[in-house]
């Protein structure tokens, strides 16, 4: 195996069913929604994705993609139906003019996926998440979330690749438990909408690199050689809250784009980036981040105390 190798890696909240603030609803159109596979496609065909991931997606849009992506191998969990408790399934009635096939037997026609360019071996993990943080407010509804993961070759390697969507009631150490429990020793490869900005004390978990506590790399953490916790801004308000991380035992972080699709098909933008494939170190060995300056999260918390 070469001593180093790059990976390509995109994620995408696609917010195929709108949502509750409204922001979604110009972007679901008709016109729009007939562009949506061939530009969604074309974003991982130019790029030579190796993985693609997607939140906040309807399962009518798995096969809609597949049908431009001969070759790659997607992994769909549904987790709800479109719209949530007591409301229309608006994946259906959204999607259903340019596919009749807008649910899978479960009826869970809402979740997330993983397009996987040199297929998928083994049983996909499939988690709803739990409740593990408190919501802001008492009177806050709590909507399902979720994680897949799936195992394939990524470049040489046997790798996991992985997707999750959390909001404030999910953590995200709840998130890389349950991952870790499923790779094992594996390269992983995680990506999604994490709705935290980098600062946010729960990626201190998360964060290697010398900026937390965690085993991750991220793909946009390295600015001329320095580590860092930031990013351009993934949605339309001006918040970077989705992320490509991996193990940093397994990877260097290459850099990263945030791309605007025309027409605009979601309030996010997709993140696209590349990963340094390393020969494997050990795990929390931190490789050539180990040297650098004290933790994040270790400087936070002093100042807290």
């Amino acid at each position: 195996m070469a001593d180093t190798y790059r990976v390509s890696v995109l994620t995408y909240n696609v917010c195929a069913a709108g949502n509750s603030a409204g922001t979604c609803v110009r972007d679901l159109t008709p016109e729009r929604r007939r562009t949506w596979a061939g530009q969604v496609s074309a974003l991982i065909r130019s790029r030579d994705a190796d993985v693609a991931s997607f939140t906040e997606m309807c399962y009518a849009q798995v096969g809609l993609l597949r049908g431009e992506l001969p070759g790659y191998r997607l992994v769909w969990y549904g987790y709800a139906k479109g719209g949530g408790p007591g409301r229309e399934d608006r994946c259906r009635t959204l999607w259903s003019d340019l596919t009749p096939d807008t649910a899978p037997p479960d009826g869970k026609t809402f979740g997330m996926a993983l397009a996987l360019k040199n297929g998928a071996e083994g049983p996909p993990l499939r988690r709803l998440l739990r409740a593990d943080h408190a919501p802001a407010s008492p009177d806050e509804t709590i909507h399902p979330r979720g994680l897949l993961c799936a195992t394939g070759r990524v470049g040489p390697r046997r790798s996991v690749c992985c997707v999750t969507h959390i909001s404030d009631t999910e953590t995200p150490r709840q998130v890389t438990g349950l991952v870790s429990e499923y790779a094992g020793n594996d390269p992983v490869i995680l990506t999604g909408d994490f709705n935290r900005e980098p600062g946010h004390d729960q990626l201190t978990e998360v964060y290697g690199m010398g900026l937390g506590d965690g085993g991750y790399t991220e793909v946009d953490a390295d600015s001329r050689g320095v580590a860092r916790r930031g990013g351009e801004p993934t949605t339309r308000g001006g918040r970077k809250i989705d992320y490509i991380f991996a193990t940093e035992a397994d990877y260097r972080p290459g850099g990263a784009e945030v791309i605007e699709t025309d027409p605009e098909l979601s309030d996010h933008r997709a993140l696209a980036g590349t990963l340094i494939g390393t020969e494997p170190r050990p795990r929390r060995d931190g490789g050539p981040w180990r040297d650098s300056c004290p933790a994040y999260g270790r400087r936070r918390r002093g100042r807290r105390r």
